[in-house]
């Protein structure tokens, strides 16, 4: 008798706690879900039976008449804000109380995690007014060759197999091959041929960051919302294979550009080196009025050099962003385009008139930029398939939404459904229909829409310092994959049916590999 009661004092006391921490936002006045004991809204995101950002569209498919949600991953309470207007106040107007994202970093444990990304406080603020200058339209420009270069590459292999009866391609790996070949030469001055060779190391590093599994997608989970748990555990987020391979590439690269000013280059690694030696980067002619929006204000008596750590980090962050989110850029536009062959025709249509002898290696910078529907068509695919599908944010101080009186605590978890939005019908006429013309007049698609609608690098001062890094690239490898040839499905079923997301990828992927035929022109 006495075991009962014993359990069932314990059973109440649970269930009284229970009801207590999955009522927090409840007792402040905003709205939320209905919970799970102990797991909150989390439990089918844990199972891995969904893709972490179409939970999210989901959450806001059904909930979006609020303008903020409350949500709990355990007992964490979390907040998802909705609507456009509070967005935009979260990501621009009122930056100061949303300007880290939450994540834990530890430099000395775990360096190669220690990077702007994920970066808080004043360290991210002072990385990101050196860093700034490195993606400006002048920089690029200078590095635009060596990018060609890489595309020329595949021009040739896309010919080459084509010609010898072997006309269908895996696209993802395919252009995933050829991303890593631009990062591992503009990144670390490397000259790599991992679209012949996919076998080569940077290849397989690359693969080995993505690499999927149970254990790996619940540690990203607890790093994501509970990340805390990784500082009493002591866990690394990157494995040391990795380290130690981007520490020694970052080391050997380094040596070779400071033994001679014969091997500087026009690239990524190069600013670093810069960056190490003085500490600033100068800034070109053409970009004093494009760059530093947000921190023209920002000032400093003392010139602080980048640590050889802090090298090896950002250039692994520009390594790991750089190559899978363009090519599964590229990789769903090919798949939209094949679907839209009128869209298609379009596209070749323009790429005809802008170069007219089909070669990769006449397509100028000035030439790309003039590919305006391609362009379009970028931001198309990006919109309907926002490669990162949410974005986080952590309030750096007690905050109340303007015109309500619903007030959030300082370090709330706060998520922006980006797929949701970006998926939503009333923002966006037919939003599973692929139109690029929604982008012809409006860099949202929608110059109708208050606040923040179209956000696939985010938006304001921690927007994706590489966005144009990474549209560039991908124009360049579509118009080098679309010179000369036309491409249809394999799997006709495709063109009757929305792509299903792997539940155990972060990042927007497809769960089935996308087969394309390439159609000489």
């Amino acid at each position: 008798m006495n075991l009962w009661i014993a359990f069932s004092l314990v059973a109440t006391i649970l269930y009284l706690v229970d009801k207590y921490y999955l009522s927090y936002w409840t007792r402040r006045g905003i709205p939320q879900n209905s919970t799970i004991f102990f797991f909150g809204n989390f439990l089918e995101v844990l199972k891995i039976r969904r893709n972490f950002g179409e939970f999210f569209a989901e959450v806001y498919k059904k909930s979006k008449h609020n303008r903020i949600l409350g949500l709990y991953f355990t007992y964490r309470p979390t907040l998802v804000v909705n609507d456009p207007e509070f967005i935009n106040d979260v990501m621009i107007r009122h930056f100061n109380n949303f300007h880290d994202r939450g994540f834990s970093a530890n430099e000395k444990r775990d360096p190669l995690n220690a990077h702007l990304f994920v970066l808080s406080g004043q360290k991210w603020r002072d990385l990101r007014v050196k860093l700034s200058p490195t993606f400006t339209s002048g920089k690029l420009k200078g590095m635009y060759p060596t990018i060609r270069d890489c595309a020329k590459v595949l021009q040739v292999y896309v010919e080459k197999n084509v010609k010898n009866g072997n006309d269908t391609f895996e696209i993802q790996d395919l252009l995933a091959r050829f991303t890593t070949n631009v990062i591992s030469s503009v990144a670390f001055g490397i000259e790599n041929d991992c679209i012949n060779d996919r076998e080569n190391i940077f290849r397989k590093m690359g693969m080995k960051h993505f690499e999927t599994s149970p254990k790996k997608t619940i540690r990203h989970l607890f790093g994501f919302f509970v990340p805390w748990v990784f500082k009493i555990i002591k866990l690394k987020v990157t494995p040391q294979e990795l380290e130690d391979f981007f520490f020694n590439v970052v080391r050997q690269t380094i040596d070779y550009r400071e033994a001679s000013k014969d091997h500087e280059r026009k690239d990524f690694m190069q600013l670093m080196v810069n960056l190490k030696n003085q500490g600033f980067l100068s800034v070109d002619k053409d970009d004093e009025n494009e760059e530093m929006e947000y921190f023209k204000n920002e000032k400093t008596n003392e010139v602080k050099k980048l640590t050889f750590n802090e090298v090896v980090a950002q250039s692994f962050l520009f390594f790991v962003a750089g190559f899978e989110t363009s090519s599964s850029t590229m990789n769903f536009c090919l798949y939209e385009l094949s679907k839209n062959p009128e869209i298609q025709q379009k596209v070749h249509d323009e790429i005809d008139r802008v170069c007219k002898s089909r070669d990769v290696d006449e397509l100028t910078y000035e030439m790309l930029n003039d590919l305006k529907y391609l362009d379009n068509c970028v931001d198309e695919t990006l919109r309907k398939y926002p490669i990162v599908p949410i974005l986080n944010r952590q309030s750096t101080q007690e905050y109340t939404f303007t015109g309500t009186n619903m007030t959030i605590e300082k370090k709330t978890s706060v998520i922006i459904p980006v797929l949701g939005v970006q998926r939503d019908p009333d923002i966006y006429d037919e939003p599973l229909k692929f139109i690029p013309e929604r982008f012809s007049n409006s860099t949202n698609g929608n110059a109708k829409i208050k606040g923040l609608c179209y956000l696939p690098f985010g938006d304001g001062p921690r927007n994706c310092i590489g966005a144009r890094m990474g549209k560039l690239q991908s124009k360049l490898g579509l118009a080098t994959m679309l010179t000369k040839f036309r491409y249809e499905l394999i799997d006709k079923s495709m063109l009757h049916k929305e792509i299903e997301f792997d539940p155990k990828q972060f990042i927007i992927t497809p769960k089935t590999k996308i087969v394309l035929k390439a159609i000489r022109r």
